[in-house]
């Protein structure tokens, strides 16, 4: 691809992250989407009740043998892990059995403080929506690089904030159930769609970084060109134009 055309590129991979990190927000979030129902982040199942938790980064929604939707947690920023949602999946009740209970709080002084760090999947969806608007405003032709640098930061903090967003969530959802794994029969988790969406989505941010830099060397070639032509072409004419005695009889 040719330099001149980086922002071009640097506008495709924004828009294509733009699209990607919407999907990873809205996963599990809206109640009435099949397909975004099938946008999370992780799945813990429970074989023996034929039940199953699906984790987006604001809510989480219990499904009966993978299809149905039973019952689904508030939708929250700062959406933290439900003791009773677990305890309902496994079909144990807390106060007599807190087995549960206690694996989840010993995480919660640790591990899970941290996952209202997911929430940064938010200014990420911001960040690359920046880097969108500011592909659509930049000219090759232009007098500075004060747009593509814009475009660069944006999207490279964009992704920064999605990929520890998606960090955190991966981790602490498996940390919590491999701890449950081995204190109750039947417990599985599977990872989901949204890793793999977001995923891309931040690759995307770094492909549309790199090419926000290419940009900038861009403009500056084209300026350099010009000059060196506009330099060339004036002492040409001026050495060419006839003298007016020439012409005077």
């Amino acid at each position: 691809m040719a330099p001149k055309r980086s922002h071009f590129v640097a506008l495709f991979f924004s828009m294509f992250a733009v699209v990607l990190f919407i999907f990873g927000n809205l996963g599990i979030t809206i109640d009435n989407a099949p397909i975004l129902q099938k946008v999370y982040i992780m799945q813990g199942s429970q074989t023996k009740t034929e039940q199953s938790i699906r984790y987006g980064f604001y809510s989480s929604c219990i499904f009966k043998k993978d299809e149905t939707v039973d019952s689904c947690t508030e939708k929250s920023m700062m959406y933290t892990l439900d003791v009773d949602q677990l305890g309902k999946m496994n079909n144990v009740d807390l106060n007599a059995n807190d087995v549960v209970k206690q694996i989840v709080e010993n995480k919660v002084k640790g591990p899970l403080q941290a996952q209202k760090i997911m929430v940064l999947i938010l200014p990420a969806t911001i960040l690359a929506f920046v880097g969108m608007i500011v592909g659509m405003m930049m000219r090759r032709m232009r007098k500075n690089n004060l747009l593509p640098t814009i475009g660069a930061l944006a999207s490279l903090l964009g992704c920064v904030c999605g990929a520890v967003s998606l960090a955190f969530g991966v981790i602490i959802y498996r940390t919590v159930f491999e701890e449950l794994s081995r204190s109750m029969d039947g417990i599985m988790y599977y990872y989901g769609p949204a890793i793999y969406i977001v995923g891309v989505g931040c690759a995307c941010e770094i492909i549309a970084f790199g090419f926000f830099i290419a940009s900038c060397f861009a403009r500056r070639a084209q300026h350099n060109h010009s000059y060196e032509f506009y330099e060339r072409h004036s002492f040409s004419s001026e050495s060419q134009a006839p003298s007016m005695h020439q012409h005077r009889y």
